[in-house]
C-alpha cells in the first residue's frame, strides 16, 4: 500500500537508547501503510511524508520494541526522538544486555527485594527530600510525615530498621523531634548502583533488628560521570569515575527546607541549614587471569544540620462543621537543634580462590547532638461561628480558654560507636551451588547524655511544672555478635539456614536467633518463598532512656518469632513485562518496651512490659504500563496490638490498618522526552492519646493520611563533550491541598477539659528543578 497523494511534511526521527546512546540501523515500520525503513549509523531517519497521523513501530536488536504515534504537519519538519529501553537477548552463547536488571526481574535474594524502579530514574520522582527512604512508602513502608525520612514497616517503629552500605551498617542521629528538624536521609540516589529492601523474613547475615533491611551499593564507573542538580529545595553535586586504578563516587547535598516550612501553620522565622557529604573509594588488584584478588574500599559520610526557629504566631481550626474550635498561638523566643555526625568505614576483601571470599570491616560513628530551646507561648481557645448567614462567620465568638507555657531545654547527647568485623563466604562444591557464610563483630559504644529540660504551664488559672527532667548520665557498652549461615541449592529449590548470636555487656543477655528461608522456583517466571525465624532487637541508647529520660541500662532485648509466606510472578501484559508480588506475615512479639510517638520522636517507657502480635498482607504490581517506563501500585493490610499488665490488649502506636500507594509515569506519544509523574500515598489514621499516660496512649485515632504529588518534566538529550543531557522538572507537592495531621498538642479550657489541637503538615508547594549530566 502506498502513501497516496497529499500535501507533504518532513519527519526527522532520532532513535536512541534509554542512556541516550544512538541506536544505528533501527527498523522503523509504518504498519498501516505496510512500509519499513531503517535509521542510519547515527540512529537518524529523515523522510518526506504526506501530512496526517501515523503509527510507528520502532525495533532494534538491543532494545525492547516501541510503538508511538506522530502527526506530520504540512510544509513543516516534525522532530521526534524515541528512547528505547535496553533489554537482553540470549542467542546461543552470545549475551547482549543492559548493565542493570529490569525492575520486573525475579529477585536473586529471596527476602531482599529490588526497588521496582531503575536506580537512575529515582531522581526524577517528585519528592520533597532527595533520598530513597522517603520513597519507601511505595514499597510497603509507612511514614507519618513527608518532611521525614523515618519509616515504619509491618507494625514496627523507626528504630527497628537496618540500613547497610554494602556490608557496612549505617547509624543515624537520634534527637530530631519533628520532621522539619531531621534533615536529609542517608541515601543519595545520584551515588547508588542498586537498592534492595526487605520488609521482613531476612537472612541471618543481616543484623539484630525486628522489622526491615535497606541495602545499597555505590556506583563504580570506568568513565567519569558528573551530575548537578539545582532547585528551590535541593542543590547537589555527584561525580564518579576512575583515576589511576581507584574508583571514586562523591556526592554533596544541600537541603533548603525553609521554603517548605513557610507553609506550616506556625509562622515565624525559619533558618534551617542541612548539609550532607558522602564519598566511596575502591581499589582492586587482579591476578594474571584478570580475577580480582584484593579489594580495598573506604566509605566516609558527614552530616551537618542546624535548625533554628523564631516562632511568632500560629493558628489551628478543628472540630465539626457545626461545632468548630480554633486555637490562636503567640510565641516569643527561639529554638535551635544542631547535630553533627560522621561515619568512617574501611573494608578489605581477599579472594584467594574463586570459591572463597574473606572481608574485614572497621567502622567508626560519632554524633554530637544539641537541643537548645527558650520559648514562651500563649494561646486563646474559642468557638468559631459556622453559620454562613452570620456577620461574624468564621470568627471566634465564645472564648473557651486561655493559657501560657514556658519551655526551656538544654540537652546535649554525644554518641560514639566503633566496631571491627570479619565476614566470609566459601563455596564448598565444584558447581558453586552450596555456600557457607559467617561473620563475627566486636563493638564498643560510649554515650554521654546531659538533660536539662522543664516547662511551666499556666492553664485555666492553674500553674504547674508539667515537665521537669534533670540528668547527667552516661553509658559504656560492649557487644559481641555474629552469624553462621549455610546456603544450599538443588534443582528448583534454594534454602538458607542460619543462626545469629548477640551478647551485650550492659544487660548480660545472650541471644540466639535461628532463621530459615526456603525458595522454590518451578520455572523462571514464578517463585514461592517461606521465611521462619527468631528476630531480636537489643536496646540501643534511645530504648534505654525511659519516659523521663532516666537511663535503664539493664533492659532486655525485644524479641519476636516471624513467619513470612510469599510469591513473585512475572508475566507479559500488552506485550510488556509485569511483576506481581504478594507476602503474608505473622509476628509473635514479647519483651516489648512500650513507647509513644510525638511527631517523629520516640519516647520509651523504660521497661519490658508488653507482649504483642502483628499480622497482615502486602501486595504490589509493577511493570511497564508504557514501554520502557516503570510504574507500580501497592496495597498493605495490617493489624498490630500489645498486651499490657493491668491494662489489657490495646493498639500499638504503629497500628495503621490500610496503606495504599501508586506511582505512575506517562509521556507524550509524539515525543517521549516529555513525561509526567504522579505519586499517591494513602494510609489510615494512626492511634494517639494524651502524652505520658500509658493506658490512654492509643485511645484515639488520627485522620487518614492522603497526599498526591505531581511531576512534569522535559528531557533534553544533548550528547556533547561537555554536557550529555539536561532535565527540567516542575513538581507540585500536595496537589489537592490536603491538610494532613502529624501530631497533637494538648491544651485545657476553663472547664478543665483537655483538647487535642492538631499540628498540620505542609500545604501545596511548587518546586522547580534542573538536572545536568556531564
Amino acid at each position: 500500500m502506498g502513501w497516496g497523494w497529499a500535501q507533504t511534511g518532513t519527519l526527522s526521527l532520532r532513535v536512541v537508547s534509554s542512556e541516550n546512546r544512538p541506536l544505528p540501523h533501527a527498523q522503523v515500520a509504518f504498519p498501516q501503510q505496510g512500509q519499513t525503513y531503517s535509521t542510519d549509523s547515527a540512529g537518524q531517519l529523515r523522510m518526506a511524508l504526506p501530512a496526517g497521523r501515523y503509527r510507528l513501530l520502532v525495533r532494534h536488536p538491543e532494545a525492547a520494541p516501541y510503538e508511538t504515534e506522530v502527526w506530520i504537519q504540512p510544509g513543516a519538519t516534525t522532530p521526534l526522538t524515541v528512547a528505547l529501553p535496553l533489554r537482553e537477548w540470549q542467542i546461543d552463547s552470545i549475551l547482549i544486555q543492559d548493565n542493570r536488571p529490569p525492575p520486573t526481574a525475579l529477585p536473586s535474594a529471596p527476602f531482599l527485594q529490588p526497588i521496582p524502579l531503575r536506580t537512575e530514574a529515582l531522581r526524577f520522582m517528585p519528592s520533597i527530600k532527595p533520598d530513597i527512604e522517603s520513597r519507601l512508602a511505595l514499597m510497603g513502608a509507612l511514614t507519618s510525615s513527608e518532611l521525614s525520612s523515618q519509616y515504619r514497616v509491618r507494625g514496627g517503629n523507626f528504630d527497628e530498621n537496618l540500613v547497610y552500605a554494602g556490608e557496612v551498617e549505617i547509624y543515624r542521629p537520634f534527637s530530631a523531634r519533628s520532621g522539619q528538624q531531621e534533615g536529609l536521609g542517608f541515601t543519595n540516589p545520584y551515588l547508588l548502583e542498586s537498592v534492595y529492601f526487605s520488609t521482613g523474613g531476612f537472612e541471618a547475615r543481616y543484623g539484630d533488628k525486628l522489622s526491615s533491611v535497606l541495602q545499597v551499593t555505590y556506583k563504580r564507573r570506568d568513565k567519569p560521570e558528573t551530575t548537578v542538580e539545582t532547585g528551590l529545595l535541593t542543590q547537589s553535586l555527584a561525580t564518579s569515575g576512575k583515576v589511576k586504578g581507584v574508583y571514586y563516587t562523591v556526592g554533596l547535598r544541600r537541603f533548603s527546607i525553609g521554603y517548605v516550612l513557610r507553609s506550616l501553620p506556625v509562622r515565624g522565622q525559619y533558618r534551617p541549614e542541612f548539609y550532607d557529604a558522602q564519598g566511596y573509594f575502591a581499589w582492586s588488584r587482579q591476578d594474571s587471569s584478570g580475577r580480582e584478588v584484593w579489594r580495598l574500599e573506604a566509605l566516609t559520610t558527614g552530616l551537618f544540620n542546624r535548625y533554628r526557629l523564631f516562632p511568632q504566631t500560629g493558628e489551628a481550626t478543628f472540630g465539626l462543621i457545626n461545632a468548630a474550635l480554633r486555637v490562636q498561638l503567640y510565641f516569643v523566643g527561639a529554638e535551635e537543634l544542631r547535630y553533627r555526625t560522621a561515619q568512617q568505614a574501611l573494608s578489605l576483601t581477599w579472594r584467594p580462590t574463586s570459591t572463597l571470599r574473606v572481608s574485614h570491616h572497621v567502622s567508626f560513628f560519632g554524633s554530637l547532638e544539641d537541643e537548645i530551646v527558650d520559648v514562651e507561648g500563649a494561646y486563646l481557645l474559642g468557638e468559631v461561628q459556622t453559620s454562613l448567614g452570620n456577620s461574624l462567620y468564621n470568627e471566634i465568638t465564645v472564648l473557651r480558654g486561655a493559657g501560657s507555657q514556658i519551655r526551656r531545654i538544654r540537652n546535649y547527647l554525644d554518641l560514639y560507636t566503633f566496631y571491627a568485623e570479619q565476614r566470609g563466604e566459601w563455596f564448598w562444591d565444584k558447581g558453586l551451588r552450596h555456600r557457607l557464610g559467617w561473620g563475627l563483630r566486636f563493638q564498643s559504644e560510649r554515650f554521654t547524655d546531659r538533660v536539662y529540660e522543664w516547662s511551666a504551664l499556666d492553664s485555666a488559672d492553674y500553674v504547674s511544672l508539667s515537665e521537669r527532667y534533670f540528668h547527667d548520665q552516661g553509658l559504656r557498652n560492649r557487644r559481641v555478635l555474629g552469624f553462621v549461615q549455610q546456603g544450599l541449592r538443588w534443582g528448583p529449590w534454594r534454602t538458607e539456614i542460619g543462626v545469629r548470636f548477640h551478647y551485650a555487656h550492659n544487660n548480660r543477655q545472650f541471644l540466639v536467633s535461628p532463621r530459615l528461608q526456603v525458595l522454590y522456583q518451578p520455572h523462571d517466571r514464578l517463585q514461592y518463598r517461606l521465611g521462619i525465624g527468631h528476630y531480636a532487637q537489643p536496646p540501643f541508647y534511645r530504648e534505654l532512656r525511659d519516659i523521663s529520660y532516666a537511663l535503664v541500662p539493664t533492659l532486655r532485648a525485644q524479641q519476636s518469632w516471624q513467619v513470612v509466606l510469599g510469591a513473585d510472578y512475572t508475566f507479559q501484559l500488552w506485550k510488556r513485562p509485569f511483576r506481581y508480588f504478594v507476602e503474608a506475615y505473622y509476628k509473635h512479639l514479647w519483651d516489648l518496651i512500650p513507647y509513644e510517638l510525638e511527631n517523629v520522636r520516640l519516647r520509651y517507657y523504660g521497661a519490658n512490659l508488653a507482649t504483642g502480635y502483628a499480622f497482615g498482607l502486602d501486595t504490589r504490581l509493577n511493570g511497564e504500563f508504557l514501554p520502557g517506563v516503570d510504574s507500580w501500585v501497592s496495597l498493605g493490610l495490617l493489624s498490630t496490638r500489645e498486651k499490657l499488665p493491668g491494662i489489657g490488649t490495646v493498639r500499638r502506636p504503629s497500628d495503621q490498618r490500610v496503606s495504599f500507594a501508586f506511582y505512575f509515569q506517562d509521556e507524550l506519544p509524539t515525543n517521549p522526552l516529555y513525561k509526567m509523574h504522579v505519586q499517591f500515598v494513602f494510609a489510615s489514621g494512626a492511634p494517639f492519646g494524651p502524652p505520658r499516660i500509658l493506658p490512654l496512649r492509643t485511645r484515639f485515632q488520627m485522620p487518614f493520611y492522603n497526599r498526591v504529588d505531581l511531576g512534569l518534566s522535559r528531557y533534553f538529550p544533548i550528547d556533547r563533550t561537555y554536557l550529555r543531557s539536561l532535565w527540567v522538572g516542575l513538581d507540585v507537592f500536595n496537589l489537592f491541598q490536603r491538610y494532613n495531621v502529624v501530631s497533637y498538642q494538648w491544651i485545657a479550657d476553663v472547664y478543665g477539659v483537655r483538647w487535642a489541637v492538631p499540628n498540620y503538615l505542609s500545604a501545596r508547594l511548587v518546586n522547580v528543578r534542573l538536572i545536568g549530566e556531564f
